[in-house]
């Protein structure tokens, strides 16, 4: 899982154009971000999220909470979604599992899954991958990150873009986030700010990506609102995945197929105790 290219890092004003998802840049190859998932719900309208194993996608319960029938479109392995039929694109009905305590006026807990009615064959469509979950390590302050959508591209009254945009994002503190949106931000969200950049209406329920040390993606939020004209100014908020992976997430996905979690991702924290628990045996054997 979490196995793609790197972003683009230009910051070349030249290069970054004014309709994108505000300060984005389009995505050169499905490779980069290959989890990103187009969901459509049956009345209309549209948010992100991205593929977690074979058989659930990662997203927002404010991005499906609102889908009247409970049931879903979902399309993967897109790059631009304004071309009717890719070969490369995978399509199947999904539905909706919100999490119980969800607060959609607070957005608290604003994290939900969809479940495919059809499993993603991988061997059949191998430039799909699923993300990673979240190691369990909140990113610090200052911590570069990628977002990465559909949306709108400069406030509600723009249209959305036909490809998948990127940019890129920094975590900001606690107290700043409550600056700017209040003091219903707990600590199961994670804000960002970037000059000229920001999450906007339809990026809702996308992935909010860090690249760890081991070159692996994960997911590190769960994109939930922003201010009404996505400035830029006042950045995103996101559910923080990893206040959810071990009770909703893995608790609700038990019939999934999930990859092999690459090597020093997941495991980093128990290879350490792993390690310090052979010195100290290896240590008290050579006093003996």
């Amino acid at each position: 899982c979490g196995v793609g290219r790197p972003e683009s890092t230009t910051d070349d004003p030249a290069a970054v154009e004014s309709d994108r998802i505000v300060g984005g840049r389009p995505v050169p190859d499905q490779a980069n971000y290959s989890w990103m998932a187009w969901i459509v719900s049956s009345p209309g309208g549209f948010c992100g999220g991205a593929l977690i194993n074979d058989r659930y996608l990662l997203t927002s319960s404010s991005c499906v909470s609102a889908g009247r029938s409970g049931f879903f479109w979902v399309t993967l392995g897109d790059l631009d979604i304004s071309i009717s039929f890719e070969s490369q694109l995978m399509q199947t009905s999904a539905t909706a599992i919100v999490h119980p305590r969800y607060d959609p006026g607070t957005r608290e807990n604003d994290v939900a899954l969809l479940r495919l009615e059809t499993p993603v064959d991988f061997s059949a469509h191998p430039h799909i991958r699923p993300l990673c979950l979240s190691s369990g390590v909140d990113p610090a302050v200052g911590t570069r990150l990628i977002i990465s959508g559909w949306g709108h591209t400069a406030g509600s009254d723009s249209g959305n873009s036909g490809e998948l945009l990127e940019a890129t994002t920094y975590v900001i503190s606690q107290e700043s986030c409550r600056e700017n949106f209040g003091s219903n931000i707990t600590e199961n969200f994670i804000c960002t700010q970037s000059a000229g950049k920001n999450i906007c209406f339809g990026d809702c329920g996308g992935p909010l990506m860090y690249r760890n040390p081991a070159g692996y993606y994960e997911s590190a939020g769960i994109a939930s609102f922003f201010e009404y004209q996505c400035s830029a100014e006042y950045g995103g908020v996101f559910a923080k995945t990893a206040n959810y992976v071990e009770d909703f997430i893995k608790g609700n996905t038990k019939d999934a197929q999930w990859c092999q979690t690459p090597s020093g991702v997941h495991r980093h924290h128990s290879s350490l105790r792993l390690r310090l628990f052979w010195f100290l045996l290896l240590a008290s054997s050579a006093w003996k």
